[in-house]
């Protein structure tokens, strides 16, 4: 009788398992695309892949802006796109604004490389302290595609890429 309950435990607990996994082609794969400005700085798309189709999880790039007071600063941002963004047709388009900064990003990414257009801007204080508004202007891009990251190096609920000066 133990036998019995034993087996019949380890087959429920089984097909709970095999029943609750995701499927692995529902897990998203990561595509890097790498490449340079206009200003000659390195600019990289992730790009994700699931059933839903391809949409752009995180974005990193290098810039140099120019303050109104002519001051210049360089500077590495990275953003991570909780809701992601969508490439539709080869297609896409991100426009992020809010009280600490402005991103624009237009471009195409194929299956092999990519263009597009990207701008930034944020605002600063003088050492008067005078708001100010520091800006790359319209910059464009152009990438190509690097490597696949393995599912299994996935993390598909990471929101952990944030914006950072």
């Amino acid at each position: 009788m133990r036998r019995h309950a034993a087996f019949a435990t380890a087959i429920l607990v089984s097909v709970l398992i095999i029943g609750t996994a995701v499927p692995a082609h529902a897990a998203p794969r990561l595509r890097q695309y790498k490449g340079q400005t206009s200003q000659a700085h390195n600019i990289s798309f992730f790009v994700a892949r699931t059933d839903a189709g391809r949409f752009i999880k995180d974005v990193f790039f290098a810039v140099d802006l120019t303050c109104d007071d002519d001051t210049t600063q360089r500077v590495g941002v990275g953003y991570g796109f909780g809701k992601s963004v969508p490439i539709t047709d080869g297609a896409f388009s991100i426009d992020e604004v809010d009280q600490g900064a402005a991103l624009h990003i237009a471009g195409d990414l194929g299956r092999l490389q990519g263009q597009g257009t990207l701008s930034w801007a944020f605002p600063a204080f003088t050492p008067d302290e005078q708001v100010q508004l520091c800006t790359t202007g319209d910059l464009t891009w152009d990438v190509e595609f690097r490597r696949t990251i393995p599912r299994s190096k996935v993390d598909a609920s990471a929101g952990h890429v944030v914006r950072s000066a």
